[in-house]
């Protein structure tokens, strides 16, 4: 079975399935939109999509390997499993060492480990943009971040 087909059924399930679990929820009116409402809109839209992905898999095409195995042939895993465990990493030290020096931490190994930026630019982007996060959240969104052992 072709790639596209494959994965094109698999989002139309996909979206289906939003639909329905929507639906379940108040869907409300255009004008009073209820909880419902946008993941069913939501969940049309991506099963319109992945239709049209299943449609467009029986074109023919020259020149083209389709079979799923080949989605996986030549894969270097090393940057999504650094990724992925860095960010289980951030989800288990979130509460006890804070959202600022969490943030810090993993931003800064995610740019030098995953994408080899320079210790110096790593560190910079890492910092501002945790410092950056903080602010918003904490001072203009009044948002309750984990304070952890900083005490920030």
């Amino acid at each position: 079975m072709e790639v596209d087909r494959v994965s094109g059924l698999f989002c139309l399930i996909f979206g289906v399935i939003c639909m329905y679990a929507s639906t379940q929820l108040s869907l409300g009116s255009f004008r009073e939109p209820g909880p419902g409402f946008f993941p069913f809109i939501a969940g049309c839209f991506f099963s319109l999509l992945a239709l049209l992905i299943v449609i467009s898999s029986f074109i023919p095409e020259k020149d083209r390997e389709n079979k799923v195995s080949s989605l996986w042939k030549g894969v270097n895993w090393r940057r999504p499993l650094t990724a992925g465990l860095l960010l289980l990493c951030y989800i288990l030290m979130l509460e006890r060492m804070g959202f600022l020096l969490t943030s810090l931490i993993v931003l800064f190994l995610m740019l030098r480990w995953v994408e080899k930026f320079s210790w110096g630019k790593a560190l910079l982007i890492s910092a501002s943009a945790s410092a950056c996060t903080y602010l918003l959240f904490q001072t203009l969104l009044k948002a309750n971040l984990p304070i952890g052992i900083l005490g920030i």
